[in-house]
């Protein structure tokens, strides 16, 4: 991001607001994830926090569709106020119910912390393209990612603070102050709708909601090449990125020692802020020959999971293939924001997410067994293909080298440059 463009990003007020209605919530879900075991599992055991997880991710990937045509239908920043209502009320009941009392109202704390998440992630990307203006939102997705990677550090780093010096349900109170931040934040924003109102009132109902999820699909369908890079996804969370969740930790555990795995978390989140930079910098007129280069560092992951190589390498290889992640979303999330209609950007973005983070659920319980069945080595292999073959076969379809719809006949290159 040039000093300019990073000046003037931050002369606009509303961005400003926006900035800091992130860096609170984005704080605030950092608290909770290391506050909450600390409050469950010494009085209700792991099992009961597996399932507050697994509450919390089956009401989000349910509602998340319904998140995107909320954002579409109304002001995405009133949709994201209404998400933190829901989270303060959800991390309120784990406050009072985490250590003791009945077990309906904590699960239903979980489901409602899910239903937050899932009215948040849509209206935000969708947001953000309402309050930057186009040449200025690839290095305002580039700051937003930067962000969400230092808040989430500085979140863990501020929860383990706080837990050594007062109490997990204090701490949680913090966490309650943040997400009451986040709130104020949005409240002043005050995005207007993107929809007219007569077209929002026309139809109400289930009904209604199914058939604008439809229109926002219907988009996706239009651009064969945003189809592609979601299936894409779709196929490398499953195969590398989902498992990738499980074995780094069990491996550099086994391999290294029980403090291996901080260091590796350290040289991921250096080389994801430093993908973030680097997606700023892109200016050339073929984002997409970048973006799909910028994946195949990841390779070097599953090469360090079946070889045993020393542990400053296994940091080196995931700091580089972060930096590659960092660097695409970028350039994705730009190029979704200035193709997409804006009225349709929030069914857009939650079908994104779908697409990318549906089957991690999955992904997550499938990687251990079929490593068990399959050995290390064979399924490093596979992930490695899928990585392969799954970037680069989107050249195929026209509009993927430029990451937008093309107007005249586009030829995919022979090979990636």
């Amino acid at each position: 991001m040039t000093q300019a463009r990073a000046r003037n990003l931050l002369r606009d007020r509303r961005y400003r607001m926006f900035w800091l209605g992130q860096v609170t919530s984005t704080l605030g879900n950092q608290l909770t994830i290391v506050v909450l075991p600390a409050l469950v599992v010494p009085s209700r055991g792991p099992s009961m926090f597996g399932l507050l997880l697994a509450v919390e991710s089956i009401v989000m990937g349910v509602l998340l569709l319904l998140g995107g045509v909320v954002a579409d239908r109304y002001s995405r920043s009133a949709v994201m106020a209404v998400s933190d209502v829901l989270r303060l009320v959800g991390v309120g009941g784990f406050l009072l119910f985490a250590d003791w009392g009945p077990l309906l109202p904590l699960l239903f704390a979980a489901a409602l912390t899910g239903a937050g998440a899932a009215l948040y992630e849509p209206a935000h990307r969708a947001a953000l393209a309402q309050v930057v203006e186009e040449d200025l939102r690839q290095q305002a997705n580039a700051f937003d990612s930067a962000t969400k990677r230092v808040g989430g550090l500085v979140g863990s780093l501020l929860a383990g603070l706080l837990l050594a010096n007062i109490s997990p349900p204090r701490t949680l109170v913090v966490d309650l102050v943040t997400i009451a931040i986040s709130l104020v934040t949005l409240v002043w924003l005050r995005l207007p709708r993107v929809q007219a109102r007569d077209q929002e009132e026309e139809e109400q109902g289930l009904r209604a909601v199914f058939a604008e999820a439809k229109a926002g699909l219907a988009e996706v369908r239009r651009r064969p090449w945003v189809s592609a890079v979601m299936l894409q996804g779709t196929a490398q969370v499953f195969f590398l990125f989902g498992p990738n969740y499980v074995l780094v930790p069990m491996v550099s555990q086994q391999r290294y020692g029980i403090e291996a795995f901080g260091w590796v978390s350290a040289a991921t989140f250096v080389g994801s802020v430093l993908g973030s930079v680097a997606g700023a910098k892109v200016t050339s007129k073929r984002p997409g020959l970048w973006a799909m280069n910028a994946l195949t560092p990841c390779l070097l992951t599953p090469v360090c999971l079946m070889a045993d190589v020393p542990l400053w390498v296994f940091c080196v290889a995931m700091a580089v293939g972060s930096v590659g992640v960092g660097c695409f979303m970028v350039l994705w999330y730009t190029a979704l924001q200035n193709e997409i209609p804006e009225e349709v950007q929030g069914r857009v973005f939650a079908l994104e997410a779908l697409a990318s983070f549906g089957l991690q659920p999955i992904a997550l319980a499938a990687a251990p067994v079929l490593v068990s069945l399959m050995g290390i080595t064979p399924f490093a292999v596979l992930a490695m293909i899928v990585l392969l073959v799954s970037t680069y076969a989107v050249f195929i379809v026209p509009g993927t080298v430029r990451l937008a719809t093309p107007r005249e006949p586009e030829t995919a290159p022979a090979g990636a440059r």
